[in-house]
């Protein structure tokens, strides 16, 4: 269930200035022809403005009408129903006697709390020859939010047409129509509602609400359209990046089908870059896979972020993660030990990727600029296999340090690539986090 928020303020305001325009006889007249109230003169009917008579309310039930009124702003609400009720008492009412008791009532059911009963009088009161155009939009609205209120979603539809129709025109209303269509949990409509809203900001160069995109993104997961809720959390992440929203994006990577097994090191990269590694199976996948692809000291690094975060703790899953923990310590101090002859003896090959890869260790170990200078080497050089992903993992090294420009150099070179699975998302979510860090 949504709370209430900014784009029901508008609708709300109008509801409690409807309330006290309701409840003031507005134009109306007692039988002698005295003016009884001085409230506004956009409710003077429509046949006096033609040079017809005004339509008047007798004393007898006026009066009792304003004491009413008068009673409602002193918040003696008990005193206030009980002149309602003798005003409702006197017989032969006329259909504007009608209108106007229907106007306090609604007042009087809207002080008491009770909006489904004031929304029915309100309904009695929104027609009538005595109301102008303006009048009557601005009713109708009304009517939509006591609707809304009262959480009769499918009359606050109801009236959001009605209102339409009339020629209202104010944003809010077609928000409170896909809100109204998701609480009803008619999600298909919501969406539809929500993607023309959306649609619209993008298209006039301006943000989305960030309520739009939520309500979007959980309809669209409610009827089951994985692409549709992929898209709409790439659009949250653009324009409102949290760790929660990145990690679901993130987590829709992790699932797509096929995703490449060479590529899931890189995914790894990159949710750790934008929304940090969640929990312990994170933590030692991902140093077990950097195992795995000869990163030792990157799986040590790993791992010793785990459990300075408290997230690893030693001697967890009977000794699964200390057995873990001492091979990449071990794995990663030959590496560090052999790491300067290594990197002599990979200048003297035809294919940069072993001074790629032992640049990347450099950078692990702190030694940034001399690391990265290594990977840009080998990268020109030329690296005869998987070349594409080498670029990546060194668009994740710009990003940590910053370096955008050089990242986006490298992310074009990628991009409109689908191969291997999984790498054309990769880029994309790369080229989002780098626009916003």
């Amino acid at each position: 269930m949504i709370e209430r928020n900014r784009f029901m303020r508008p609708l709300l305001a109008c509801s409690a200035m409807l309330a006290i325009v309701m409840a003031h006889p507005a134009g109306a007249q007692t039988a002698s022809g005295a003016q009884r109230t001085a409230s506004s003169p956009a409710s003077a009917s429509s046949a006096a403005g033609a040079g017809e008579a005004a339509p008047t309310v007798r004393p007898e039930i006026g009066n009792l009408l304003l004491d009413a009124q008068r009673l409602l702003g002193e918040k003696d609400n008990k005193e206030a129903a009980a002149k309602v009720l003798a005003a409702e008492a006197i017989a032969d009412k006329t259909p504007y006697e009608l209108h106007i008791l229907a106007r306090v009532k609604g007042a009087l059911a809207t002080a008491m709390g009770d909006a489904e009963s004031a929304a029915l009088q309100y309904e009695l009161a929104s027609q009538g020859p005595w109301l102008t155009q303006t009048d009557k939009v601005a009713r109708l609205q009304a009517m939509v939010a006591l609707y809304y209120n009262a959480k009769n979603y499918a009359k606050a539809i109801e009236w959001i047409e009605k209102y339409q129709q009339a020629g209202g025109a104010d944003p809010a209303m077609r928000m409170v129509l896909a809100q109204s269509h998701y609480l009803k949990a008619d999600y298909a409509s919501a969406a539809k509602a929500l993607e023309i809203e959306v649609g619209k900001a993008i298209s006039a160069g301006k943000v989305p609400e960030e309520l739009q995109l939520k309500l979007l993104a959980d309809s669209l997961g409610r009827l089951r359209d994985q692409a549709g809720h992929t898209r709409v959390l790439e659009t949250m992440v653009r324009y409102y990046p949290s760790q929660a929203t990145w990690r679901a994006l993130i987590s829709r990577l992790w699932a797509k089908p096929q995703l490449a097994t060479r590529l899931q090191m890189d995914v790894f990269r990159l949710q750790l870059a934008a929304a940090g590694l969640a929990d312990e199976t994170d933590y030692t996948e991902m140093a077990a896979l950097a195992l795995q692809e000869g990163s030792a000291i990157e799986a040590s690094k790993v791992l010793e972020q785990g459990y300075a975060a408290g997230v690893l703790v030693a001697g967890g899953k009977a000794g699964e993660l200390q057995r873990l923990t001492d091979k990449a310590g071990k794995s990663a101090t030959e590496d560090r030990n052999t790491l300067e002859k290594d990197i002599v003896r990979a200048r003297t090959l035809p294919d940069g990727l072993a001074m790629f890869n032992y640049g990347f260790n450099l950078f692990q170990l702190g030694q940034a600029e001399r690391g990265v200078t290594l990977m840009e080497q080998g990268l020109a050089k030329g690296i005869a296999r998987n070349g594409d992903l080498a670029r990546l993992r060194l668009v994740s090294v710009y990003a940590s340090l910053k370096q955008r420009e050089k990242a986006a150099e490298l992310l074009s070179s990628l991009a409109g690539k689908v191969e291997p699975v999984g790498l054309d998302d990769c880029v994309r979510y790369w080229t989002l986090l780098l626009r916003r860090s």
